[in-house]
């Protein structure tokens, strides 16, 4: 994939990332007892990203990855226009 797909690859998941984090936080799922935990994997993982998309394995990565996060928070069916 060329570097400029990926970049774009990259961005579309880092937000996607974040959506759920903002939604963890706001429902309660993360509180104060594990958000710095929870906001130091995010933060590792959306400032690698870019990196991390070079895996052949990524999409299948990200993608396992929002399922778990659209399981636990069931995000897409609250907002279907987001949905995976």
């Amino acid at each position: 994939m060329d570097p400029e797909k990926r970049r774009a690859l990259s961005d579309f998941y880092r937000e996607e990332f974040l959506r759920y984090l903002q939604h963890l936080q706001s429902t309660g799922i993360v509180s104060d007892r594990n958000r710095d935990a929870v906001s130091d994997a995010c933060r590792w993982l959306t400032q690698d990203l870019d990196r991390v998309c070079w895996r052949a394995d990524f999409p299948a990565l990200a993608e396992t990855l929002l399922q778990s996060f659209d399981t636990l928070t069931r995000l897409s069916t609250l907002d279907p226009r987001q949905g995976h």
